[in-house]
């Protein structure tokens, strides 16, 4: 048999920008968004020192910003969510912006209009920013919070909301296998699967094999974690790098300043499902059955400065599996093909009895016949997610979010001969710290460190018990056996056992 292989991949990124954040230049894109503008009288002369206080309306912290002599103002590297922006000046009449909800890579444009008036009046205005992009040249598209929650989803893959953007299609020849990843591959505007990148909260969590994230049931677990994502398909910032086809850009949920959570439960069997055409008629009709369960809860630890958000997901599935392959009828083990008789080698009926079933099905001809059979193949995944967010002091932010995902398959091959499953295994975590500063208003450093491991073991499990006698060399373990026109490697998959990890390390600094 191949020996394990080990695959041990580090990888450090270092990355270090300036960017100037004054009134004339637009700000880097990062994880969550900004919002910018200008600041006029009723005459359209740009106003120079009204002060911008943006709010975040479910956490309750502040940004306070001055326009410059050109009446512009830029608030950067803010979290999703709801804002309310308050501008006033000595002279005019505050005005409050209420509504702006900010996604995430979006950077939001206000103009406003200041009157004259007495400071203490206040014109409140309830719009949202501009939803055009007039900052940034990329081709994007936002699957958002009520997408990803209310649209439904075979196994809760959120990855799957991708294909609703355009020039996102799902990449069918890239395959579902053992050596690649379980999960459904994308392709973005024709390119390869590997040349996408999959960030959670800014850190790559792309597999071992540098494809579509998930598990070894085939499935990226996180709605209930996620709040949106962003696809870029084109012309996106040099900062994200590394890829030629497309950037998925998620962010992660965070508490607030209210308790919220929710529990859930998903349920499908196969009551009502009809008889598979290849299900062996004698025998009852394989069970199905999927519990996808778990539970979510965030909220302050205290309030305005320290949140949590947990989350956890469970997948049970018992998934009854139909099997249709060859094998030697009762003519060829007795040594009678096409009608006439041949000499078996004395060792050959061993081995058919040991590794090939009695055929229960129709005669294929040549020696040989089908065999039915049906099994039930078990799935057992659990996710795990809890972030912490914390705000010391108005000029000082930071988080740090952990999520676990463990998954066992034992995977029943439907085309061969039922002697061999393959135990699939998947291990995966992905750990993401910020830290922001704010050094001044034209002056902020945004520090981040992030960890993908990645685990894919599997293995052949023989469900029969094949004497060593029967090993093509003696002291060795029974290796595989190919029959032209009946069976293709039977007793496993030659590939296996594989060992594969990834442990990519990342670091990046931003001022």
């Amino acid at each position: 048999m191949s020996r394990p292989v080990r695959r041990k991949a580090f990888s450090a990124a270092f990355a270090f920008g300036i960017v100037v954040l004054s009134a004339g230049a637009a700000g880097a894109q990062v994880v969550g968004g900004g919002i910018q503008g200008t600041v006029k009288d009723a005459q359209g002369a740009m106003l120079t020192g009204a002060t911008v206080v943006v709010h975040n309306v479910a956490t309750g912290a502040s940004y306070e910003q001055t326009t410059d002599r050109a009446g512009h103002f830029q608030v950067p590297a803010l979290p999703p969510g709801e804002y309310e922006v308050r501008i006033s000046l000595t002279g005019f009449r505050s005005l409050v912006n209420r509504g702006v909800r900010l996604t995430v890579g979006q950077v939001a444009v206000l103009e406003a209009s200041l009157e004259l008036g007495q400071l203490a009046e206040a014109v409140e205005v309830r719009a949202d920013a501009v939803a055009v992009n007039l900052t940034s040249g990329g081709v994007s598209g936002l699957v958002g919070e009520r997408e990803i929650r209310d649209l439904p989803l075979n196994g809760r893959s959120f990855q799957q909301l991708a294909l609703l953007q355009p020039g996102v299609q799902a990449a069918l020849a890239a395959g579902n296998d053992v050596v690649g990843g379980r999960t459904p591959k994308i392709s973005i505007n024709g390119a390869r699967p590997e040349h996408n990148s999959f960030l959670l909260d800014g850190t790559d969590i792309n597999n071992v094999y540098n494809k579509t994230p998930g598990s070894a049931a085939g499935v990226l677990l996180g709605v209930e974690a996620v709040l949106e994502f962003q696809v870029l398909t084109n012309a996106y910032s040099a900062e994200f790098g590394r890829a030629a086809g497309g950037i998925f850009n998620a962010v992660t949920r965070s508490g607030t300043n209210r308790y919220a959570g929710s529990l859930f439960e998903f349920h499908r069997n196969s009551a009502l499902d009809a008889r598979n055409f290849f299900d062996p008629p004698s025998q009852p009709k394989p069970d199905f059955t999927r519990h996808q369960f778990g539970a979510v809860l965030g909220g302050p630890v205290r309030r305005d400065r320290t949140f949590f958000f947990g989350a956890y997901e469970g997948l049970i599935e018992r998934l009854g599996v139909t099997g249709v392959t060859a094998v030697p009828d009762d003519d060829a083990r007795r040594g009678i093909l096409a009608g006439r008789p041949i000499t078996l080698h004395p060792a050959i009926p061993r081995y058919l009895d040991t590794l090939f079933p009695r055929a229960n099905g129709r005669s294929l001809g040549n020696g040989g016949a089908e065999y039915l059979f049906s099994d039930t193949q078990p799935t057992d995944e659990h996710f795990y997610q809890l972030r912490v967010d914390h705000r010391p002091s108005p000029d000082n932010s930071a988080f740090v979010r952990v999520t676990y995902d463990r998954a066992d398959v034992a995977r029943i091959p439907a085309n061969k001969p039922p002697i061999t499953t393959f135990a699939e295994q998947t291990r995966n975590t992905y750990v993401t710290g910020e830290h922001q500063h704010t050094f001044s208003q034209s002056m902020l450093n945004q520090l981040r460190v992030g960890l993908n491991r990645s685990v894919s073991l599997a293995d052949n499990k023989r469900t029969i018990d094949i004497p060593s006698d029967l090993a093509w060399l003696p002291g060795e373990q029974f290796g595989y056996l190919t029959i032209q026109g009946l069976v293709a490697e039977m007793a496993g998959d030659f590939r296996l056992p594989r060992n594969d990890r990834l442990n990519n390390w990342q670091l990046s600094d931003m001022l």
